[in-house]
């Protein structure tokens, strides 16, 4: 039994070369846990620095060279109408090709992912690994024609009327730590992967906190759930010694959610000299001076910090009512540190005016972060803000760097002309801190050039920046 698990394509529709090196975690947990009873195989479109017109043909033409027995793929929202694409694509040239579709997108709209996908098979809501293990199982003694997929729990799938059906949920994996480490062998383009492709890492799942743009709250995972310390550092490890991963990044939402948690992970890193530098991200609300020196000692490089909006009433709001003193002070310990520091923002929220979006701008814009990532606010299905916005139509191709929808009260013309303006402004910010980064020959060659018009932002933000 060969499985094949793929991530949707995106850079590598564009054929320019372009690549995106970070595994996909979940891909790699599934394929885990199959591992045993199946030949695993990966398909990442996007790690390939592909140049040519016929992007689809060169996909479907390496899955017919894979010849697998069953296709998986994963989405989120975003790349959900690629994954699509891929399927039919396959369907049109392999037509007995089982395929499922698992992920965030399917965990949070099963019915209408698979309504939306006539190439898919089945779709997996919820965590994969065990129904992904019983599907793989029944396709290899049964084949396509599953005689009661309803035996396998988290399964969605047609029936003969081609009514959408569903079994029983599938429960969350209790005890993280009886999962097997991600898999990280098995590529169909190893040559294209670079050493930052295996610094991912998760080291827990759910969350309890309830914001209104995220999915989480909606998949059962309210109830946090850890990888003790000993088994994350037993994976970092592994990750040294087989690879000799330069950096690690963590990709849990809230790295430091559990305090004495945190600091055993580093105590352990420490102990055992894995001190690889790292990223992490999490909450103004999360880090104070202890957890901040345990980190220090155990490598840590940079922080991304989910600020949201600089707008008091605004993260009240989205269920995130961390005060912007409590923030501030938590991105100057970390400065002070000399930790890089970054922070994620949102702007255009269905009650914001433009003067609530220039309040966010002029608070990212005054705490002294290396760099400020602006989005305009994009609900998603599964989030309370979808809900809000009444289940608004999301366009084809998901840009969280544009207003693609306005949710606010202003017309779009200006929304789209607020957006733009707070949006020059963080540009222009982060141009400057990348130009001070410089070293200073670079910095006054650098200078020499002519500098774009949105500097002319600058001097109005740091401005109101410095009366907040």
């Amino acid at each position: 039994m060969k499985v094949l698990l793929i991530d949707p394509p995106e850079l590598f529709l564009r054929g320019e070369g372009h690549t995106r090196q970070v595994q996909p975690l979940g891909l790699a947990y599934v394929g885990a846990a199959i591992a045993d009873i199946a030949e695993v195989r990966f398909l990442l479109p996007d790690t390939r620095a592909w140049v040519g017109d016929d992007p689809w043909g060169e996909l479907v033409r390496t899955v017919q060279a894979e010849a697998p027995d069953l296709v998986g793929f994963t989405a989120v929202t975003a790349t959900y109408p690629s994954a699509v694409a891929f399927a039919q694509r396959l369907r049109a040239t392999l037509p007995e090709l089982p395929m499922v579709l698992g992920g965030v997108h399917a965990s949070t709209e099963p019915a209408d992912a698979l309504r939306g996908a006539p190439a898919l098979d089945w779709v997996i809501r919820g965590e994969g690994e065990l129904t992904l293990r019983e599907l793989v199982a029944a396709v290899a003694a049964e084949g396509r024609a599953l005689r009661d997929p309803g035996q396998i729990h988290g399964l969605w799938w047609r029936d003969a009327a081609g009514q959408v059906r569903a079994s029983q949920p599938r429960a969350p994996a209790p005890d993280l730590d009886a999962l097997p480490n991600p898999l990280r062998e098995g590529l169909v383009w190893p040559d294209d992967i670079q050493p930052a492709f295996y610094q991912a890492m998760v080291t827990l799942r759910g969350c309890p906190y309830r914001c209104i743009y995220c999915a989480v709250p909606g998949l059962d995972e309210r109830k946090t759930r850890y990888r003790s310390a000993t088994h994350v550092v037993d994976e970092i490890a592994a990750l040294k010694a087989r690879w000799d991963i330069p950096y690690l990044f963590f990709h849990d939402s809230v790295f430091t959610l559990h305090k004495k948690r945190t600091l055993a992970i580093c105590a352990e890193m420490v102990e055992r000299g894995l001190q690889v530098p790292f990223c992490i991200q999490t909450r103004a609300d999360r880090i104070d001076a202890e957890v901040l020196e345990a980190m220090l000692a155990a490598g840590l490089h940079q922080v991304f910090f989910g600020i949201e909006s600089g707008d008091a009433d605004s993260l009240k709001r989205i269920r995130k009512a961390t005060p912007l003193a409590q923030i501030r002070s938590a991105v100057a310990l970390t400065r002070a540190a000399d930790v890089r520091t970054s922070g994620f923002f949102m702007v255009g929220w269905p009650w914001e005016d433009r003067a609530r979006m220039q309040a966010t701008a002029d608070f990212a814009t005054s705490l002294d972060l290396d760099a400020v990532s602006l989005f305009s606010a994009t609900p998603l299905p599964g989030t309370e803000l979808w809900e809000l916005a009444g289940g608004t139509h999301l366009p084809e191709s998901i840009d969280f760097r544009t207003p693609q929808v306005n949710l606010t009260g202003m017309s779009d013309a200006a929304y789209a002309e607020a957006y733009a303006a707070v949006k020059a402004q963080v540009d222009a910010y982060n141009q400057t801190r990348m130009i001070a980064a410089l070293p200073e020959a670079t910095r006054v060659a650098w200078m020499d050039l002519p500098q774009p018009r949105a500097t002319a932002v600058l001097s109005a933000g740091d401005a109101s920046g410095a009366a907040q």
